[in-house]
C-alpha cells in the first residue's frame, strides 16, 4: 500500500480511520437535515405576520419613543409589519410578565430597561425571572445618569462633593423615584463606594424633585441627561459628574465618574434599553429579530431621534447582554437585602 493510499486510512485518536470519519460525518449531516425543516427550515419565512413590541410603561415614555422608533424603521425598511403595544402597570412587571408568558415564536418581544431587572430582585418570589425567562435580542442604547448639585452648594468636582460630604455628614440629601428604582441603586452604591452619608428623599415624580433641587429644598439629584441638561446650562442646577464609564454627548464638558480617581469601587450602571424575547425563543427567529433591529438602529435619522433623547448607541453581543442581565440583577438583589426593602 502506498503512503498516500495508507494516510487516507490512518487511524485517528479515537481509534477511526479517515474514511469511516466521512462517512459518519455525511451521515449525521443528513440527520442533521432531517430535523432542520421542522426548525430552522420552517422558519424561514419569519415574519409571516406582525411583530408586536410589548412597552411596559405608557405612551410617551423613553421605552416607548425608542420602540416606536426602531419599530417604524424596521417597518420601512422591510415591509414587515411591527406593532408597538403599551401594557404598563406594576412599575412594568405587568408588561413584561405577560412577554414572559408569551409563545416562544418571536412575535412578541419586550423593549427592557433596568427595571426589568431591578424590579423583580426586589422579592423573594418574583412573578418573573429576567435571566431565565427571556433571551436576550439586542441591547440597542444607554442613557446615563449625571450626579446634579444645587448651585447654593458652590461644589463643582466630585473631588469637592466627597469632601463637604464628608466634613458635613447627613447635612445633604438626595432625590430618588422611590426604593427599586435605577436613582435609588446608583446613588446608594456610589455612596458605599465613597463611604457617604446623604440620606434619602422619594419622590413620585421627576419634575417635583426637579423643582426642589433648582429651589434648594433638594440638594443632591441623580437623573438622567436630557432632563436636566438646560437646567445645568442656565446654571440652574450644577452637574458633578455623569454616572457612566464615558462622558455625555449632552454634557461633553462634564467628566464620566470613572475619571476620579478618588472614587474606587463604584462601577455605574446607565438606564439601558434592549430588546429580549421570550425564553426557547429558536437562535434563528432570534438572529432574524436581532438583524433588524441593527439594521434600523443604524439609519441616520434613527439615530438623530435618538439623540434627541439623549440616547446613545450601543453594539454589544448578545453573549454580553446575558451577562449583563445576570450581573444586574444579582447586584439589585444585595443591594435590597442591605436596605431593607427586599421582601
Amino acid at each position: 500500500m502506498s503512503q498516500d493510499r495508507e494516510s487516507k486510512f490512518r487511524m485517528d485518536e479515537n481509534g477511526l480511520s479517515s474514511m469511516r470519519r466521512r462517512v459518519l460525518a455525511a451521515t449525521a449531516a443528513a440527520t442533521a437535515l432531517a430535523v432542520w425543516p421542522h426548525t430552522v427550515l420552517a422558519q424561514n419565512d419569519f415574519p409571516n405576520r406582525p411583530i408586536r413590541i410589548v412597552v411596559p410603561y405608557s405612551a410617551g415614555t423613553g421605552s416607548d419613543v425608542i420602540a416606536r422608533v426602531i419599530a417604524q424603521s424596521i417597518t420601512d425598511k422591510t415591509g414587515k409589519s411591527v406593532i408597538v403595544e403599551n401594557r404598563e402597570g406594576g412599575g412594568s412587571l405587568i408588561g413584561t410578565q405577560a412577554v414572559a408568558k408569551a409563545a416562544p415564536d418571536g412575535y412578541t418581544i419586550l423593549i427592557a430597561a433596568n427595571p426589568m431587572v431591578i424590579v423583580p430582585s426586589q422579592s423573594s418570589n418574583p412573578p418573573y425571572h429576567p435571566v431565565n425567562d427571556f433571551v436576550p435580542v439586542a441591547k440597542v442604547a444607554v442613557i446615563p445618569l449625571v450626579l446634579a448639585v444645587s448651585p447654593s452648594l458652590k461644589i463643582k468636582t466630585v473631588k469637592e462633593f466627597v469632601a463637604y460630604t464628608h466634613a458635613n455628614p447627613g447635612k445633604l440629601n438626595y432625590g430618588s423615584s422611590g426604593p427599586g428604582t435605577i436613582s435609588q441603586q446608583e446613588m446608594e452604591l456610589f455612596k458605599q463606594a465613597a463611604k457617604l452619608d446623604i440620606p434619602e428623599i422619594p419622590y413620585k415624580s421627576t419634575s417635583q424633585a426637579m423643582t426642589d433641587l433648582i429651589g434648594g429644598t433638594l440638594t443632591v439629584f441623580p437623573v438622567v441627561v436630557p432632563l436636566v441638561s438646560q437646567h445645568i446650562q442656565s446654571g440652574r442646577a450644577t452637574a458633578v459628574a455623569v454616572l457612566d464609564q464615558r462622558r455625555s454627548p449632552l454634557l461633553p464638558d462634564v467628566p464620566a465618574i470613572t475619571e476620579e480617581p478618588s472614587v474606587r469601587g463604584y462601577s455605574p450602571t446607565p438606564v439601558w434599553y434592549g430588546f429580549v424575547a421570550p425564553a426557547k425563543t429558536p437562535e434563528p427567529v432570534i438572529a432574524v429579530l436581532a438583524d433588524m433591529i441593527h439594521q434600523a438602529m443604524g439609519v441616520p435619522e434613527v439615530q438623530t431621534k435618538l439623540a434627541a433623547q439623549g440616547a446613545q448607541p450601543l453594539a454589544v453581543s448578545n453573549v454580553q447582554f446575558a451577562a449583563d442581565l445576570k450581573s444586574e440583577y444579582e447586584k439589585a438583589g444585595a443591594l435590597a437585602k442591605r436596605l431593607g426593602t427586599f421582601k
